[in-house]
C-alpha cells in the first residue's frame, strides 16, 4: 500500500515539533540548573584524580609523616576557673596539609573549567585527617567544620569549637597575677609518626577585647610553639603543638572590695592606743570583734580559691592583719599587767608608742610584703 503524501508530510512535521520541544526542555533545564554540569564535570575531575584510591588513608601510607599547620582564632573566652583548675574558650581551629592525592592533573589544570574551580568540599568520614587530639581537654564540642580541597591538593580544615580545658595555675601573686592558658594538642598516641607540626603556625588571633575578654580577666596576647612534648614518663617524647594565650587579672575589684575594707578593720583595733590605759574594761573589744570580723571575711573571700599549699600575696595580707590585731590584744595585756604590779609610768609609755607604732609598723610590712610577693 502506497503512503499518503499528505501523511507523510504530517508526520515529518509532527517529529519535527517533538525534537524542537525536547531542545526547549534541555535548554530551559540547563538554564534553571547550571549548576549541574559544573557538578558533573567536577565529579568526573575528582573521579580521575584518585582512581582506585582509598582517601581515608594516610596520604603516604605512613611512610613519611604530613606536615600539619595549625591556626587559632579565640572568639569568647568564656570562663577561668581557679578552684577547678580549668577555663573554657571558644573559636576557630584551623589546620592545613598536603595530600597530593587530591591534586589535579595536568590537563585538568588546562581545563578554563577547572582552572577556575574554587575548591571541592568533602566529609570527615570520606578522607583522611591528621590524628590530632587536645591532650589537656575535660571537653571539646565542634559545633561545625569545613573541609575542602585546592587544585594543588592543599586541604584546609576549619572547626567551630567550645571546649573546656585543664590548666595549673601559679597564684603566689594573686590578685595580681598573669595566668597562662594551655590549649595543647598532640597526634593520638598510635598515630605520633603520620604527622609533624609546622614551626609556623597558621594565622592566629582573637576578637577584639571586649567580646572576648572576661570581666575579671585582660587577653594580652596569644603564642605558638611546636616541638617535642613529653607528658609524663609513662609515654615518649611525641611531637606536640601549644597555644599559649597570656591573660592578666583586673584587680580593682579585689583592691576596693578587699585591700580596702581589711585595712580599715586592721586600722579599728588602733583607737585603743589614744583612749587611757585605765579603761581596762572597754580596750580588749575593738581588736577582738575586728579579730572575728576578718575571720568571717576571710573565709567569704577564700572560698572561690583553689586549696593550694602555699600562700598567696592575699593570705600574707590577711595573715598580717590577724597578726596586728592579736599584737593590739597582746599590748592590752601587758599594760593591764604593769599597772597590776604598779608600773603606771611603764604601762602608760607603752601604750603611748602604739599610737604611732601600730600603724607605721603595719604598713611598713606590707611594703615589705608586697616585695617579697610582686617584685
Amino acid at each position: 500500500m502506497v503512503p499518503n503524501p499528505e501523511a507523510r508530510e504530517g508526520n515529518a512535521a509532527l517529529n519535527k515539533l517533538l525534537i524542537l520541544i525536547g531542545y526547549a526542555l534541555v535548554t530551559l533545564g540547563l538554564i534553571a540548573h547550571p549548576s549541574a554540569i559544573f557538578a558533573a564535570q567536577r565529579t568526573v575531575r575528582e573521579t580521575k584524580s584518585t582512581p582506585d584510591m582509598d582517601l581515608r588513608r594516610h596520604p603516604t601510607g605512613g611512610k613519611t609523616p604530613v606536615e600539619v599547620s595549625i591556626g587559632l582564632y579565640v572568639t569568647n573566652l568564656v570562663s577561668v576557673d581557679e578552684t577547678r583548675e580549668s577555663f573554657e574558650v571558644g573559636g576557630y581551629l584551623t589546620a592545613k596539609w598536603r595530600d597530593s592525592r587530591l591534586a589535579l592533573s595536568a590537563d585538568q589544570l588546562s581545563d578554563p573549567s577547572g582552572g577556575k574551580e574554587p575548591g571541592r568540599a568533602f566529609r570527615v568520614e570520606n578522607l583522611w585527617t591528621p590524628p590530632i587530639e587536645t591532650a589537656n581537654s575535660i571537653s571539646h564540642r565542634a559545633s561545625s567544620y569545613l573541609l575542602e580541597a585546592d587544585r594543588a591538593g592543599a586541604v584546609t580544615y576549619v572547626e567551630r569549637f567550645d571546649s573546656v580545658l585543664s590548666n595549673n595555675y601559679a597564684l603566689r601573686k594573686f590578685p595580681f597575677d598573669r595566668q597562662v592558658l594551655i590549649f595543647e594538642l598532640q597526634p593520638f598516641l598510635a598515630s605520633a609518626s603520620e604527622i609533624r607540626f609546622a614551626l609556623q603556625p597558621l594565622p592566629i588571633g582573637m576578637r577584639p577585647q571586649r567580646n572576648a575578654e572576661l570581666a575579671a580577666w585582660r587577653i594580652q596576647d596569644i603564642r605558638y610553639t611546636s616541638g617535642k612534648l613529653t607528658p609524663d614518663q609513662t609515654f615518649a617524647a611525641t611531637d606536640g603543638a601549644l597555644f599559649q594565650i597570656y591573660i592578666e587579672r583586673r584587680f580593682g575589684f579585689y583592691i576596693w572590695k578587699v585591700f580596702l575594707p581589711l585595712l580599715m578593720m586592721t586600722m579599728i583595733p588602733a583607737v585603743v592606743f589614744w583612749v587611757p590605759a585605765q579603761e581596762i574594761n572597754w580596750l580588749p573589744t575593738p581588736p577582738m570583734t575586728m579579730l572575728l570580723a576578718m575571720v568571717a571575711f576571710e573565709f567569704v573571700v577564700l572560698r572561690d580559691l583553689p586549696r593550694i599549699g602555699y600562700i598567696t600575696f592575699l593570705d600574707a595580707v590577711f595573715l598580717a592583719s590577724f597578726v596586728f590585731c592579736f599584737l593590739a590584744v597582746l599590748e592590752i595585756t601587758t599594760v593591764f599587767r604593769l599597772q597590776r604590779t604598779g608600773r603606771q609610768s611603764l604601762a602608760a609609755k607603752l601604750h603611748s608608742i602604739g599610737r604611732w607604732g601600730y600603724p607605721a609598723a603595719y604598713f611598713a610590712l606590707l611594703l615589705v610584703l608586697a616585695i617579697c610577693f610582686l617584685a
